[in-house]
């Protein structure tokens, strides 16, 4: 997978999510709590907070996954398992994502762990490509 794509695909997982958190709090809330200026404290039941706190921290994960793939991409890394990487930095953090959505705790884990070593990875690479 080259890092534009794994780019992409990440942006529509954002954006998935986040749909899927907007759509449930209708679901729940009702139509009108999206376009109430007057929103009071709401009792989020444990999957709400769950959703919530899956799309937190992914958005969290962008902040160290999309400048090392945008870097990658910007300086044709290549070979070295690098699009690997790429596709396992996707596929752990859609993975991560299901897994905090069922409230299964002990296994999410070994998903985020993939996200987040494939990035050092692709960053270690980087670092020695670059011209000294």
């Amino acid at each position: 997978m080259t890092f534009i794509t794994a780019l992409v695909l990440f942006a529509l997982l954002t954006l998935a999510m986040l749909g899927f958190e907007i759509f449930f709090t209708y679901a729940t809330q009702g139509f009108g709590y999206g376009f109430s200026a007057n929103r009071g404290a709401v009792e989020r039941s444990p999957l709400a907070l769950r959703i919530q706190r899956a799309y937190q921290n992914h958005v969290e994960s962008a902040a160290y996954g999309v400048p090392v793939l945008a870097a990658a991409a910007a300086f044709g890394l290549q070979g070295n398992g690098t699009e690997i990487a790429a596709l396992l930095f996707v596929v752990g953090r859609a993975a991560f994502a299901l897994l905090y959505y069922s409230g299964i705790s002990f296994i999410r884990v070994p998903a985020f762990l993939m996200g987040t070593l494939s990035t050092l990875y692709i960053a270690y690479f980087l670092l020695m490509s670059a011209p000294l």
